[in-house]
């Protein structure tokens, strides 16, 4: 039960928000642009990786890679929402964070084992950028529900808090048993959570009901 949930229904809800996505993309900021991209990405590397174990390799090592474009795709949608004037400051961090996933690959931990150095921090950083946006958000006098990136946010922050600590101990959940089939439903089930909301956010963007900028 707990393979099939993992391997299908978890990867098959993404789904709900590339759909929504779509037929709102006329109507999306850049930023939920580069996040309904984001999920895209996602959804085709998940694909991949269930191929690739499929066959009775190892995906671990293509965690690095994923966790350098998750930053970067997350990264670039903050990038759209708060002052310009950070914008190549973010895309410096970026490069940064890139260089030292890269180099924790192939340096540190270059074994058979999740890099449980570099997406705990990237995750720390992405929980800082929500809480900046919700404190820059904090005067707006709009109802909560009405902002469409406050769902998206609110998406984020979540799985990113609660997956800090996930991240950290990925390396122990290697191998199965019941406790860490329990560990990987709840990561699992957060994700399908997050995906609820952007869905949620991208419904609401044909309404126009976002504060932050169109470009």
């Amino acid at each position: 039960m707990f393979v099939f949930y993992a391997t299908y229904i978890v990867p098959a809800s993404a789904l709900i928000p590339i759909f929504i996505g779509l037929n709102n993309y006329r109507f999306l900021p850049a930023a939920f642009k580069i996040l309904l991209a984001f999920v895209i990405f996602g959804s085709l590397f998940n694909l991949l990786m269930i191929i690739i174990a499929s066959k009775g390799y190892y995906t671990v090592k293509l965690m690095s890679f994923y966790t350098a474009m998750e930053f970067a795709f997350i990264a670039a949608m903050f990038s759209r929402i708060f002052d310009k004037k950070w914008r190549v400051s973010i895309y410096i961090l970026v490069a940064v964070f890139a260089a030292l996933c890269t180099f924790n690959q192939v340096f540190i931990q270059n074994k058979i084992e999740f890099n449980t150095y570099t997406r705990p921090i990237g995750a720390l950083i992405i929980v800082a950028f929500c809480m900046a946006y919700t404190i820059k958000n904090s005067s707006n006098l709009r109802p909560w529900a009405a902002d469409s990136f406050n769902w998206v946010n609110t998406g984020i922050l979540i799985f990113y808090a609660v997956g800090f600590f996930m991240f950290v101990s990925y390396n122990f959940f290697l191998k199965r048993t019941l406790f860490s089939d329990i560990i990987w439903g709840l990561i699992d089930t957060i994700l399908i959570i997050e995906y609820i909301l952007f869905a949620i956010g991208f419904s609401k963007c044909r309404s126009q009901t976002t504060t932050i900028p169109q470009s």
